[in-house]
């Protein structure tokens, strides 16, 4: 994603209901895009965390999962 200069980069970020489908979630999912894209599904009653995932980039980073590989060696 380039970077925009004056722009904020949360503003990318967006909150949406989940269209229902057939074979998709139950009605009340929320879904967080970025520029369009969905990159994280939230429960009917996760809207804050929704919100906040949307706004806080911290937030956002400690959503990331970490694999064991990933982390530095231990010793």
């Amino acid at each position: 994603m380039p970077i925009i200069p004056d722009c904020d980069p949360n503003e990318a970020y967006e909150v949406v209901p989940m269209k229902p489908e057939p074979h998709g979630p139950p009605p009340g999912w929320w879904t967080v895009t970025c520029n369009g894209i969905p990159v994280y599904h939230f429960g009917p009653q996760r809207r804050a965390d929704a919100e906040r995932y949307a706004t806080d980039p911290a937030y956002r980073l400690s959503r990331e999962r970490q694999y064991l590989h990933d982390r530095g060696p231990t010793r």
